[in-house]
């Protein structure tokens, strides 16, 4: 078999990020063909969020190298402020001694035939860039999110910014594959360097694991009267805020055209932000209080059982940022067969929503979307008929981790051909 050597930063058992799966999925299926993997990744208390049944789904036969690492916030602050060149390209860089020396331990004692490496963060880049120079072999740079963004994420420096630029191209042009997580990411970076070649750049889109589906339990019998929304993850008052939701909840009980004793919220994991004043007081202002559940954070398995026992899903993640990425989370709320309400603005997240035909996606600002949407789906759900709203299991085949973890290898296939010609 082949041998690639995996440089992730997320890796299980870390559990904060979405981003874990993609990586988690890749390792799990690509022994199906020809390809074992190691991964170099941190030590594991580096994370400050772990699931341990992540960590079961990694298979025996790949190796997981963890190292030593620091980290500029944690590690080399001084009453809680560091240099900016401390914190270049990201504050783990001080993870790059330790991965360069490990994977050049891995290479001497069983040589590897290509680094494949994933962001965020991008310190992972740089790591894999430098094994792959000193071991003449090629790399695959994935990006789940972007790495330079213009303008740039709120917090970051001039310094920062300047040298994600150049980073960034030095790591793409040394590359001999760039994979996206989106067509829209693939082709902002196609068009930032136009002057490589288009075989270059590819786009893998995530997924859902039919694996981690199979052991739920069964959906109960004798179901409530009341339409439950969820939602899953963290919630900020910037990109993923509830309350034009809540707003439009409250406008659509006031037009009776849903009966507020029959709908609930509940929101699994939602951090600092659900616990704030400013939701506290939203809840109040719109009489909800008694309609909305907050549940801290779950392990992953829990919160697949609770999307899955969900009328209604709930995904918030509105920004300009983030308008060409779709996550993960999207597409394990289509497999669960439930109807998606997707507060998004207008870009890929919408479109594979429409592509699929699994709900609605609409601009927070757009008031009488979202109520429509909420009134649509209550309605349907009185009628007995929501389930005709979800997308249908035939046109998610191909979001399957599966069959992910293939295209992925026919690419690290292709690069081994043109390295070894």
């Amino acid at each position: 078999m082949a041998h690639a050597l995996f440089v992730a930063f997320h890796y299980p058992p870390e559990a904060s990020s979405s981003g874990v799966l993609r990586t988690l999925k890749y390792t799990r299926y690509l022994g199906d063909h020809g390809w074992r993997v190691t991964v170099v990744t941190p030590r594991a208390d580096a994370y400050e969020v772990t699931d341990a049944a992540l960590e079961a789904q990694v298979p025996s036969a790949v190796r997981v190298v963890r190292t030593p690492y620091l980290n500029t916030k944690r590690h080399l602050s001084i009453r809680g402020r560091h240099p900016a060149l401390l914190a270049v390209p990201d504050g783990w860089i001080g993870w790059w001694p330790w991965g360069v020396a490990a994977g050049r331990r891995i290479f001497a004692r069983d040589p590897f035939d290509l680094v494949y490496s994933t962001s965020p963060h991008a310190t992972a880049h740089l790591i894999a860039q430098s094994l792959a120079r000193r071991h003449r072999r090629p790399s695959v740079v994935d990006f789940r999110d972007p790495w330079y963004e213009d303008p740039p994420e709120p917090g970051t420096t001039r310094l920062q910014q300047w040298a994600a630029a150049r980073l960034e191209r030095a790591v793409v042009r040394r590359a001999a594959r760039v994979v996206a997580s989106t067509d829209r990411l693939r082709a902002q970076l196609r068009s930032r360097y136009a002057e490589e070649p288009e075989a270059k750049f590819a786009a893998i889109a995530n997924g859902f694991d039919e694996a981690d589906f199979a052991q739920l339990p069964p959906r109960h019998a004798g179901r409530s009267e009341e339409l439950l929304i969820v939602h899953a993850g963290s919630l900020n008052g910037v990109f993923r805020d509830p309350r034009p939701v809540l707003a439009s909840l409250r406008r659509e009980t006031d037009r009776g055209r849903i009966a507020l004793d029959r709908i609930r919220l509940r929101f699994l994991g939602g951090g600092a932000f659900a616990e704030s004043p400013e939701v506290a007081r939203s809840i109040a202002e719109h009489g909800l209080t008694g309609r909305i559940d907050f549940v801290g954070r779950v392990s992953y398995e829990r919160a697949l059982a609770e999307i899955s026992a969900a009328d209604m899903l709930l995904l918030l993640q509105a920004s300009p940022d983030t308008a060409d990425l779709v996550p993960a989370k999207l597409f394990e709320y289509l497999r669960a067969g439930r109807p998606v309400l997707a507060v998004v603005h207008e870009g890929a997240t919408g479109e594979t929503l429409a592509e699929v035909a699994g709900g609605w996606a609409v601009d927070p600002r757009d008031e009488e979307g979202l109520g429509r949407a909420l009134a649509s789906g209550y309605e349907a759900r009185t009628r007995g008929r929501l389930h005709e709203l979800a997308a249908r299991p035939e046109r998610l085949e191909r979001f399957s981790r599966r069959r992910l973890a293939a295209e992925l290898a026919s690419h690290l296939d292709a690069v081994l051909r043109e390295a070894r010609a």
